[in-house]
Formats: structure tokens, sequence, C-alpha cells
């Protein structure tokens, strides 16, 4: 996939606020983390419909080329 670079920083900005909200809520809820598969490829919700998009696209391609199961979580990012 070819983005422009002001693409792959929107990208790279929201699954990074994404992943650190995640990971907090991963901590005060440890018991979520056994949901998640091992080796896994998680997509995170972000709070953008595009970046969301293209996570899925990505996330479904890798997996398939990894031959790795997809994990959508359900967590809704911290607004």
């Amino acid at each position: 996939m070819n983005y422009t670079t002001e693409e792959r920083r929107k990208l790279a900005k929201a699954n990074f606020e994404a992943a650190f909200s995640h990971l907090e809520d991963l901590m005060d809820h440890p018991e979520k983390i056994s949901s998640i598969p091992d080796g896994a490829i998680v997509i995170l919700p972000t709070e953008n419909e595009w970046v969301n998009q293209q996570n899925e696209a990505i996330g479904t391609q890798w997996s398939k080329e990894e031959n790795r199961p997809l994990y959508r979580t359900n967590y809704q990012p911290l607004g």
C-alpha cells in the first residue's frame, strides 16, 4: 500500500494513541489479555474511520501473509 507522508503520519499518530490507551486499559483489566489469541494481529479501533479502514485492510493482508489470527478488539478508545 502506498501512502503519502501525511497519510503515514495520520496512521502512526492514531495507532500510537490507540495502542497506549489500550495498554493502559489492559493494565487496569489484565483479565482481558487472555482473550487475545497467541500471535494474533490485533486491530484496535481509533477515532478516525479512515484509519480504521486502513488498519482492517493492512491487518487482513498481514494475517493472510503470516498465517496468523486476526483479533478485532471491542475496546473503545478513551476520547
